[in-house]
């Protein structure tokens, strides 16, 4: 489950290998729906929403390692 705070990134985008983690700054229920909405502060300082299927939490250990497709995260799961 993503909290406030947690730093975040996309799930699957190869642009996560460059891009630096996102903050969480706001959560919400999204409109007749069981998912969740949440808003994020990029590193460039922008601020945008994305849903629960878009993004990952970044665990300590694996945002900085590289992941082949088939393997996960020993740690949080992340599938790469």
């Amino acid at each position: 489950m993503i909290s406030i705070g947690d730093k975040v990134k996309f799930k699957n985008d190869l642009a996560t290998l460059i891009i630096e983690a996102m903050v969480v700054v706001k959560k919400r229920r999204m409109f007749a729906s069981n998912t969740h909405a949440y808003t994020v502060k990029c590193p460039n300082g922008e601020v945008a929403e994305y849903d629960e299927t878009q993004i990952v939490k970044c665990c300590n250990n694996c945002h900085d390692m590289f992941l082949y497709p088939d393997e996960g995260c020993p740690d949080c799961g992340r599938q790469a």
